[in-house]
């Protein structure tokens, strides 16, 4: 990774703005940029969340093209947020907290093309950090959260933008709890001990994957099939709750469309995201 020379810290106005390097956060000040192959990254020491950043960067005035690719990620977030408004709790220094920025090149056509995508670059920018973590135990249970070993290790939240049929942008929000105490009791860490560099690495790692992943989003049903291949709890009998009322049966698969297949005993229902609950695994046998 290579340092960017910082711009000068001055108040910038809309007609000033030019590139990326040229914002300054009106909250956190400016960033410490570098860049890491086609991206460039803003790291901040913390800020309220870097999704709420990116989307600050996204309406500053800056040109939208030219904020494609580019990563905003804080050693500490104080309001990081999950699905559907839930708090996503991490230590300072101890965990992973990203969010790119994508304005260009989205799947309008199949959307769920770019969580398939995200979700895969996320499991492999692990393994690929972290080989002792075996591919088997590392998963993605529908539709955003990442699980080792059964709990929840970190999670994606995408955010999007559209201007009528045309997907405008996409603020892809990753956190993993890599070193940090786990926030509660169905959570766990992907390490017992943060090493020097352990957090910028796997930040690469993720980065790197998503660069390849990315440019698979034109082949959506391939990157479906792999999905199931780490899809937690694919195949086994479960239980969801919908307004109230408890759903069982068998995680047939996520379709396109992203929604979640139950094959029930009275037939198949799918649901969109936000719309169940997930309430455990059921027991085998």
């Amino acid at each position: 990774m290579r340092s960017v020379v910082p711009t000068c810290a001055k108040i910038a106005t809309v007609k000033d703005l030019r590139t990326p390097l040229d914002w300054i956060d009106p909250v956190y000040g400016p960033a410490a940029w570098t860049s890491h192959g086609p991206w460039a990254l803003a790291h901040w020491p913390q800020v309220d969340s870097t999704n709420s950043t990116a989307h600050r960067a996204l309406h500053s005035g800056i040109d939208q093209k030219a904020l494609h690719r580019t990563v905003y990620a804080a050693a500490h977030q104080l309001q990081g947020r999950g699905q559907n408004t839930r708090v996503w709790s991490g230590e300072a220094g101890k965990d992973l907290a990203i969010s790119v920025l994508l304005t260009q090149s989205l799947p309008s056509a199949c959307p769920f093309a770019l969580n398939l995508a995200v979700s895969l670059a996320v499991l492999e920018g692990i393994e690929s950090h972290l080989p002792q973590i075996q591919s088997a135990s590392l998963e993605v249970k529908w539709p955003n959260d990442i699980m080792l070993k059964g709990k929840k290790a970190g999670g994606i939240l995408i955010e999007n933008n559209w201007r009528g049929n045309t997907w405008a942008s996409a603020v892809i929000g990753i956190g993993l709890n890599v070193g940090g105490k786990a926030p509660y009791p169905n959570a766990t860490q992907l390490m017992e001990q943060i090493e020097t560099d352990s957090i910028s690495l796997l930040e690469q790692r993720i980065l790197n994957r998503l660069n390849g992943r990315l440019s698979e989003m034109a082949s959506p049903e391939a990157l479906l099939r792999q999905y199931h291949g780490r899809l937690m709890g694919w195949g086994r009998k479960q239980r969801w709750q919908l307004d109230g009322t408890e759903i069982r049966g068998v995680l047939e698969g996520i379709d396109l469309e992203g929604r979640l297949c139950v094959l029930e005993a009275s037939g198949m229902s799918c649901h969109a995201p936000g719309e169940v609950g997930w309430l455990g695994m059921e027991p085998r046998g």
